[in-house]
């Protein structure tokens, strides 16, 4: 039967179905207004060696030698471009500039017409408002937009570059007068980023070449002479002399073969020099060096210092001839809040820090945390600062600084109790409240909402990850743990205070549906001096108003007002350099310590993809010489010059990860990625080449730390087990391990595996980060450390012997920490002292 509509219900229809359309449009427009505004705000937003060196200096003449243009002589030996491209749409967003590669375009079309002068004036604009752009042909490797200008002004022909010169010149001119010094570094480096192809502008760079030199930084020499040689159109300065230093640094960047070559090409630009030979005969001498045999052996930072070689002391010889016990150990009970009447922790010594008293103190909590320890293969995330006798240990709401000195005097007493304050040096003042990350957040309400990994209203299941707040504090978030030391300043990554009345806990996220959800967090970075423990300042200041927080001519705060520090900072001089995630984005930033963090410079590198990132993985930079190294773990690694934050250049590379279809669940995911890569994001120098380990892929990238050229790459796990953690380097091996096994890689092999990849525990679990000493390699492994030789001659390793560790806990054994008179334990909510086990 067919049904008649009346005319008030077609009118009916009419509405809705009108209503329904424009609803559509405005979705729509609201949708691609978002997608444009977001792609709107992403445009917008010494050692041993130094004596012979300075030796082969004193060679050198330092004065301008002026010759005649010569072709240019480009040195060899760089490795070919990585053969793989990684997908530009899973990667970081990076910032680029369509604005001022539209201005690149319009003055390409001067120049075709001949008019350099308006052309010439366009460049030169583009070279100051270019900031932190970059600009790629291929979308895998991006270099400053600088280098690109640079380059098409290099090429221009004689009528253009004279066009460019009149202007230049004169800004160059005015630059250097102003500075009144010639060896002043801001004039220089501003001369050859912004006027590098004005007439004085190899003058510039040869001049801050060997300014580098003099401080033995020859990564940053060696750039200044190559850019010499490699881009500059008519070089005045002596090519000989620059390409003679060119060799110079490449053999004390343990390139002796390229600096054989260069040497080569030096020689037939003209007769032999006395500089020239001197060189060459000093390349025997360097031959027979390793350039990472000599490392620092201090503690101050993860990894040991900021070039992150991970070398810890030698252990006194004889200490692991027989089983060890815990002969003093500091606890607290692990809780998702706390009161500092929960967290202010205990103290055992002696006999109590390992007989059947230990049983005694382990709450049902911490019962079942173990128990959970034991089932997973977790491992602890804290890590643990030793320096200048004092060891620095993250308890749950604060520091805890202890004196190793007094510690020994406890054990040596061996009293029947002790309290903490008998052994402790400081306490901060306030505690602080652990917050986890907003990516962490939404799994967790997922899981409320879902029921668990299972089906709506399932049974809650267990992922196998830590899941409370207390064992993601302890196992799983690295970020919270940062702690660095520089300039006797200890400098931590905190949560937000709270005094002795008030309970810590983490403030309530309720992320909203349909909406990307980054690992953003709010955190604070608090500034304490080392000895003493007397605070000194913290950023954001929980105590300032936003409308107190003057900000600079560009309209920035000049204090840091919020946001989440990703990792401790590094000392670059007088400047404080850390990484800062803000909404997703991440950036650098200089700080001024002596202007309570005071921001100096800041530097965008680019927002999380939406294919996420591993959340708890910290951003550990890295710095060697003038090249500061940076991997997010999203895809991209970067070098910056630690002076003015400028991009050197960026390198994407092949993320690896499964799709995450739990959290896929959640409205705008869909692209949500699991990553099983590297613990930490973190690059380590070797010579010329940088050296990547990223939490989001499988292998290890080495690629020219000033071309970005690939020069070997290698899998995280080339046989067999498993690795996924950086123990360091020493004797130009790279060590590495996991939970099953050890793997030695030759980085004079480029990467090639020595030995491991097999079982190296007797089927058991390393549940702990082992340690990296010069005699040897030491891995906790259940409730033992197994003690390795680190290769010989056979090029393998051999199990030296196995002890058994008694910690009255039956907790696995933790990280592994040695200050060069035992062995530190780091247990997540305790801290061991381990010493031989008395008969």
């Amino acid at each position: 039967m067919t049904r008649t509509f009346k005319t008030n219900e077609i009118a009916a229809f009419r509405k809705v179905i009108r209503r329904t359309v424009i609803s559509s449009i405005v979705s729509t427009l609201v949708f691609v207004g978002a997608v444009l505004i977001g792609g709107l705000q992403v445009l917008a937003c010494q050692d041993e060696r130094q004596e012979h060196a300075q030796w082969l200096l004193e060679l050198l003449d330092q004065d301008r030698l002026r010759s005649n243009v010569v072709p240019n002589v480009v040195p060899v030996g760089f490795a070919q471009q990585a053969k793989q491209k990684p997908d530009e749409e899973s990667g970081a967003v990076l910032k680029t500039d369509p604005d001022l590669e539209q201005s690149l375009a319009t003055a390409e079309r001067l120049k075709n017409d001949g008019n350099y002068r308006y052309a010439t004036q366009v460049w030169q604009a583009v070279l100051q408002r270019s900031g932190d752009s970059l600009y790629s042909t291929d979308k895998v490797t991006y270099f400053s937009l600088v280098q690109q200008v640079e380059q098409i002004l290099a090429e221009l022909p004689r009528e253009g570059l004279i066009a460019y010169r009149i202007v230049a010149d004169a800004e160059a001119k005015e630059i250097l007068a102003e500075a009144g010094d010639p060896n002043d570094l801001t004039a220089l480096n501003k001369v050859v980023r912004q006027y590098f192809i004005s007439s004085l502008g190899d003058d510039a760079a040869y001049q801050l070449g060997c300014i580098y030199l003099d401080r033995f930084d020859f990564t940053g020499a060696r750039r200044m002479f190559e850019k010499i040689i490699n881009h500059y159109p008519d070089p005045s300065v002596d090519k000989q002399q620059v390409l003679i230093r060119i060799a110079l640094c490449q053999s004390y960047l343990a390139d002796v073969e390229g600096a054989r070559e260069t040497l080569e090409q030096a020689k037939s630009l003209g007769s032999d020099s006395n500089q020239l030979e001197q060189v060459k005969r000093s390349l025997g001498e360097l031959s027979s060096e390793r350039s990472t045999s000599i490392v620092n052996a201090s503690w101050e930072m993860p990894m040991g210092s900021s070039r992150r070689y991970g070398l810890m002391p030698s252990l006194p010889v004889g200490l692991m001839d027989g089983d060890l016990a815990a002969v003093w150990q500091f606890y607290y009970q692990p809780r998702d809040k706390y009161r500092w009447t929960d967290a202010k922790g205990h103290l055992l010594v002696g006999e109590q820090a390992a007989d059947d008293e230990v049983a005694g103190t382990i709450e049902p909590t911490e019962t079942r945390m173990i128990d959970s320890w034991k089932k997973n293969p977790w491992r602890p995330s804290g890590h643990l600062l030793l320096d200048k006798g004092r060891v620095y240990f993250k308890s749950a709401v604060d520091l805890a600084v202890f004196d190793s000195a007094k510690v020994d005097q406890l054990i040596a007493e061996t009293p029947k109790s002790a309290a903490v304050n008998d052994a402790i040096q400081w306490r901060p003042v306030w505690r602080n409240a652990f917050e986890v990350d907003a990516a962490t957040q939404m799994v967790q309400t997922i899981r409320k909402s879902w029921g668990g990994y299972g089906n709506r209203g399932g049974a809650k299941t267990s992922s196998g990850k830590p899941e409370s707040i207390a064992e993601i504090q302890l196992f799983g978030d690295e970020i919270y743990q940062q702690m660095s030391i520089a300039n006797g300043v200890l400098y931590a990554i905190e949560g937000k205070h709270f005094d002795t009345k008030v309970t810590g806990t983490r403030p309530q996220l309720r992320p909203a549906w349909n909406t990307t959800f980054r690992r953003t967090r709010s955190n604070y970075l608090t500034a304490y001096d080392a000895a003493t423990g007397e605070l000194k300042w913290t950023l954001p200041d929980q105590k300032q108003e936003t409308n107190d927080n003057p900000t600079d001519d560009g309209g920035e705060p000049k204090w840091l007002e919020g946001g989440g520090f990703m990792s401790a900072p590094i000392s670059f001089g007088e400047l404080l350099l850390i990484p800062v995630n803000n909404g997703g984005s991440i950036s650098i930033y200089a700080l001024d310590p002596e202007q309570d963090g005071k921001t100096v410079w800041k530097s965008f590198l680019c927002d999380e993809p939406d294919s996420g990132a591993e959340a708890f993985a910290a951003i550990n930079l890295t710095l060697d010489g003038s090249d500061l190294f940076v991997s997010c773990g999203m895809g991209v690694v970067f070098v910056l010059d630690p002076a003015t934050g400028l991009v050197r250049f960026a390198k994407r590379y092949n993320r690896v990860g499964t799709p995450d279809d739990f959290r896929r669940r959640s409205g705008w995911t869909v692209n949500r990625l699991n990553f099983d890569g590297w613990s930490s994001d973190v690059v380590i120098p070797y010579g010329r080449e940088m050296i990547c380990f990223s939490s989001d892929t499988d292998s290890i990238e080495a690629l020219d730390r000033n071309t970005g050229e690939t020069i070997w790459r290698s899998e995280m796990s080339p046989i067999g087990y498993k690795v996924d953690y950086l123990l360091g380097v020493f004797d130009d091996v790279l060590y590495a391990a996991g939970r099953e096994t050890i793997v030695a890689y030759d980085l004079k092999g480029e990467g090639r595996m020595i030995w491991g990849a097999e079982q190296m525990f007797d089927d058991k679990i390393s549940r702990g980060r082992g340690m990296l000493t010069p005699d040897g390699i030491y891995m906790p492994v259940e409730d033992s450390i197994y003690h390795f030789s680190l290769p010989q001659e056979e090029n393998e390793a051999k199990l030296l012997n196995r002890v058994q560790v008694n910690m009255g806990t039956e907790a696995p054994v933790g990280n592994l920490f040695s200050d060069g008179s035992r062995i530190w334990v780091h247990g997540a909510n305790r801290l061991y002292a381990l010493a031989p086990k008395s008969e």
